[in-house]
């Protein structure tokens, strides 16, 4: 090697450094990019997370809201037949009831109308009692008189 040829082996050498310091410099700054880039994604995705999840949070406050709604609606179905049970069997009592009374009248009716009978039979019979009462008092008043 004569002492020329270090300085140019040399300049080659600094040269093939440069190349390589640039070429991981550029692959570095790519790789910050994609990282920079992937750090944005990573934003959006945490973002989108925390969105689904306030969104699941607030599905299931409606589901149980739901759930809810349904139990009272079934409490208040289950009532309500109960209450509708009630008052068929009370319907159906007092249908039985006026029957009863119905058939209760028509007796009173007949009794009354047996009875309205016998007082004016017996008002008759009084009344030809009293002509005959009064007809044996002129006998006796015209016998006294005699």
């Amino acid at each position: 090697m004569t002492p020329r040829t270090l300085p140019i082996i040399n300049a080659i050498g600094c040269l093939a450094l440069t190349g390589v310091v640039l070429a991981q410099w550029r692959k570095e700054r790519a790789l910050e990019g994609g990282l920079a880039e992937m750090g944005a994604q990573l934003a959006v995705a945490r973002d989108q997370s925390a969105g689904q999840a306030a969104r699941c949070a607030a599905l299931e406050r409606d589901i149980a809201v739901l759930r809810q709604a349904l139990e009272a609606t079934q409490q208040a179905a289950e009532s309500s037949g109960r209450t509708l049970a009630e008052k068929d069997q009370q319907a159906t009592q007092l249908q039985t009831e006026l029957d009863t009374a119905r058939q209760q009248f028509g007796t009173w009716q007949t009794a009354i109308k047996t009875r309205d009978e016998r007082i004016h039979t017996l008002d008759s019979q009084l009344a030809a009692a009293r002509t005959r009462l009064d007809e044996a008092i002129a006998k006796l008043k015209a016998a006294g008189a005699r």
